[in-house]
């Protein structure tokens, strides 16, 4: 692939860009399924990139940008006249019943003309049974099937993403070489990602564009991030007769760990109050010994 680097070293990753090859060479519509912010327009670059000696062209289209039927229209009055183009058609679904039916004539009408890549949510059964999406549209696409993993399911490729995009980042603030400190690499590989890879994208754009460092902690992360939730991936082993005491301890030296030792965003995330914390932090003596005077009183 030319234009499009593909990060796959997770092994579900590596066994979709296998299925990726594999159905790049038929004519059929592809039917790409994946939660927001997993890169289904990205996976569409990258089948015309395997494909481009058949169909040359390339055209995205989002129908949930359409406001009203007349803007539904206008983009496929877009679509009109191409021949040798692979189409990336996204939010199809958001359609008018006729407008989907118009759509699936035109699939089957220009196969071998064009290629179709049909990008939606994972939940298109459940739309066929609520009469939002027409079964005869989905019966026509679902033959083939690329299901993208969210970034909590591909841990392995966090790195190479982070590597990824602060370099995209870096050329475009003018940044030369912004790295990441160890402590912050640690909780983007913990991090849930509900707005999966455009979610770790944003993030890392915001910090670089609200601190001039070169390297990037977790004392620069949001404080609006720690109202989400983030999964421990290697969490604490549990074995019987140990105190709940211990456990807690551990819990709270880890979460103060994780955020570089800022008390309101390690309540946040534990869900306790700061003055709970501050007590805990001097019941456990888990603050520095130089820190300890900014305890407030119990």
């Amino acid at each position: 692939m030319e234009d499009f680097e593909f990060v796959a070293l997770s092994p579900l990753t590596k066994k979709l860009l296998d299925r990726i090859r594999q159905t790049s060479a038929s004519e059929l519509p592809v039917l790409v399924l994946g939660d927001v912010g997993t890169g289904k327009s990205f996976i569409g670059r990258i089948f015309h990139d395997l494909s481009r000696e058949k169909f040359p062209g390339f055209q995205f289209v989002d129908f949930g940008l359409a406001e009203s039927d007349a803007e539904s229209n206008e983009i496929f009055s877009s679509m009109e006249g191409k021949e040798g183009f692979l189409i990336v058609v996204e939010n199809f679904s958001k359609l008018a019943p006729n407008s989907q039916v118009q759509l699936l004539q035109k699939i089957r009408s220009e196969k071998g003309k064009n290629r179709y890549i049909l990008a939606e949510s994972p939940l298109l059964g459940e739309k066929v049974r609520q009469g939002i999406l027409q079964e005869s549209l989905f019966i026509e696409i679902q033959t083939l099937q690329v299901q993208l993993p969210s970034l909590r399911e591909r841990k392995e490729d966090i790195p190479s993403f982070v590597r990824k995009f602060l370099d995209e980042i870096g050329k475009r603030y003018n940044r030369k070489t912004i790295k990441v400190s160890e402590k912050l690499g640690h909780f983007l590989l913990e991090y849930d990602y509900p707005g999966n890879l455009h979610q770790l994208k944003n993030l890392l754009e915001g910090m670089v564009s609200m601190h001039n460092s070169k390297t990037l902690d977790t004392k620069h992360l949001p404080p609006e991030l720690f109202s989400t939730r983030y999964t421990q991936g290697n969490g604490l082993e549990v074995r019987t007769g140990i105190p709940l005491k211990d456990y807690e301890r551990e819990i709270i030296r880890k979460n103060l760990i994780l955020v570089n030792g800022n008390r309101e965003k390690a309540a946040r995330i534990l869900g306790i109050s700061e003055r709970t914390i501050y007590r805990k932090i001097t019941e456990f003596e888990l603050f520095d010994s130089n820190d300890g005077k900014t305890l407030p009183p119990s």
